[in-house]
């Protein structure tokens, strides 16, 4: 029998575990409110999740000649990632290994080397020390350069993905994303792509598993939360969004394959690239698709969407992360990306496209912008906890997986379904509990 009135601030974390796999219920599509607004289980979450998995970093397009770096967040730890004068991309601690400072405070850049503003600590873009303020004079020439070298942070890279990992022994990327990847190459691997602009940030008041639950499996809200934009005439009815296939694979990961659609919405010229890159399965679902909605655990979501702009069809493509700030906000990062090889025109009218509907100012952004706010507050406190109050995911139990779909995964026929989510719970709460 589930406890009333609990209350983490008086349990340990191996209580915390144990009333969570007594409450959270994936497989029932019973999930409860306080995983959205408890502090503790979002300091579980650092622990159990972040520090452990495969965590978004960047785009090899923003890093493309070397000495080019970047700085960015992994799991709360400021690094930075940098390509070589080896054109090697390597990724390091963002601190100086004499007495800790800050070494980069800049978002991206061109540098041979970084100097350390607080002693003047020199290292090169490989990491490697090579040179200290009067060395031979106050450390008598002693100093081991060699133990003194940037701390490294492991990164792998799938299809321009830069993925990093603060785990010492973390499953390869490759098989983390297992079978997921058939998808990941509609969205990214199409072609070679790359990221237009510096990518886009904003802060909201939400739980980062709302936006990364929306996009790994809610198709449903589009009726009703999008719903302007049947009036406006952007897509034919309101239940434009039901059509297509719902997919999930191991380890949380899952995506909704809108079609069929009669145009082609990807640049034509580009076929024989496309082709070239990918199966001819993966073409046939490519030459049918209208959407593509997914989130790679935990945090990272990517969106393939078909939008007509002045009368004219075009896709735009972006990846977005919901990175956490606190139990009630968190940063949305989105990454606009296009076909390194298209027209100069048809990239201007996806960046537009994109722009229109999922830019910080776009039609749909601000719709999901508002949910995502409330569903928050609505979570936080200890009325959400005490009283067990819980989330229906139980949408779709009835439906059974189909056969016929090219890609691999569980899939169903329809993509108003809630076992992505059940999916995405279940990964979660298995790496809580470990």
């Amino acid at each position: 029998m589930i406890k009333t009135d609990v209350c983490f601030e008086e349990m340990t974390q191996r209580e915390i575990i144990q009333y969570m796999d007594e409450t959270v219920k994936p497989e029932e599509g019973v999930i409860p409110a306080y995983i959205m607004g408890d502090p503790a289980i979002y300091d579980l979450e650092h622990k159990k999740v972040f520090l452990k998995t495969w965590l978004f970093l960047g785009h090899e397009s923003e890093i493309q000649n070397n000495g080019d770096f970047i700085t960015r967040d992994l799991a709360g730890y400021s690094v930075i990632i940098s390509r070589g004068e080896d054109g090697v991309i390597r990724g390091f601690y963002n601190m100086c290994t004499h007495r800790g400072m800050k070494l980069c405070r800049a978002d991206k850049g061109n540098k041979g080397r970084f100097t350390c503003p607080y002693h003047g600590f020199t290292f090169k873009n490989n990491g490697d020390l090579i040179g200290v303020p009067m060395q031979k004079d106050i450390y008598g020439g002693n100093l081991d350069y060699k133990s003194m070298g940037l701390h490294k942070v492991t990164i792998e890279i799938y299809k321009g993905l830069i993925f990093g990992t603060w785990n010492e022994n973390p499953e390869p990327l490759s098989e983390f994303l297992g079978d997921f990847k058939w998808y990941i190459d509609l969205a990214v691997g199409r072609t070679e792509m790359e990221v237009i602009g510096p990518p886009q940030r904003f802060v909201i008041n939400s739980q980062w598993k709302i936006g990364a639950d929306n996009f790994v499996s809610d198709s449903y809200h589009t009726m009703v939360t999008h719903g302007s934009i049947a009036k406006l005439g952007m897509v034919p009815s309101a239940q434009y969004s039901k059509k297509g296939y719902q997919v999930n694979t191991e380890n949380g990961h899952g995506c909704n394959v809108g079609m069929p659609n009669p145009l082609f919405a990807f640049p034509e010229e580009l076929i024989p690239e496309y082709k070239a890159n990918l199966s001819a399965d993966q073409f046939e679902v490519l030459s049918n698709l209208k959407n593509l909605i997914g989130t790679i655990f935990p945090n990272l979501s990517f969106l393939v969407s078909h939008t007509e702009v002045k009368g004219q069809a075009v896709s735009n493509t972006t990846v977005r992360l919901w990175r956490p700030i606190a139990v009630d906000k968190m940063e949305v990062i989105t990454w606009f990306l296009v076909e390194k090889n298209a027209s100069e025109d048809w990239k201007r009218r996806s960046r537009e496209a994109f722009i229109l509907t999922f830019s910080p100012s776009g039609i749909f952004e601000q719709d999901d912008t508002e949910v995502f706010t409330d569903i928050t507050a609505a979570a936080t406190g200890q009325v959400p906890l005490s009283k067990n109050f819980n989330y229906n995911y139980t949408m779709g139990q009835h439906r059974v997986p189909v056969q016929d779909f090219a890609g691999p995964g569980t899939v169903y026929d329809d993509k108003f379904s809630e076992a992505n989510s059940r999916n995405f719970y279940r990964y979660w709460l298995d790496l809580m509990k470990a």
